[in-house]
């Protein structure tokens, strides 16, 4: 009587989480021009962590091509000129020139809107 019990309960739980999800809608993180402005600009201060830069490298942007291939060129280039020291993103110097170009081609793209 227990199981029937604890299964009919966990299904009407179920039910719940599935019909809030369908009526409230999924969470989505959607990344913006000032989001991928202000992780470049952290990088080239040297604070951005790790994880900063793994949560913008590993998320594709499908609403903004021009984002998107911003966020691919930067992976491009992180695999070549970039370390991780203390849990920080360093770029070389190479690296920070191309990045510096980056976030100038972004810092036009939000000044047209």
């Amino acid at each position: 009587m227990d199981f029937i019990i604890t299964v009919g309960l966990s299904f009407a739980l179920i039910l719940v989480a599935l019909l809030v999800f369908r009526y409230v809608g999924l969470p989505v993180y959607r990344i913006e021009a000032i989001n991928v402005k202000t992780l470049l600009e952290s990088v080239l201060n040297q604070t951005a962590t790790e994880a900063d830069w793994d949560v913008f490298i590993g998320m594709p942007i499908h609403h903004n091509p021009i984002l998107d291939d911003i966020r691919v060129q930067c992976a491009m280039l992180a695999l070549t000129e970039m370390t991780v020291q203390r849990g920080l993103v360093v770029f070389s110097d190479t690296g920070r020139a191309q990045l510096e170009q980056q976030l100038q081609s972004l810092n036009k793209q939000i000044l047209n809107r």
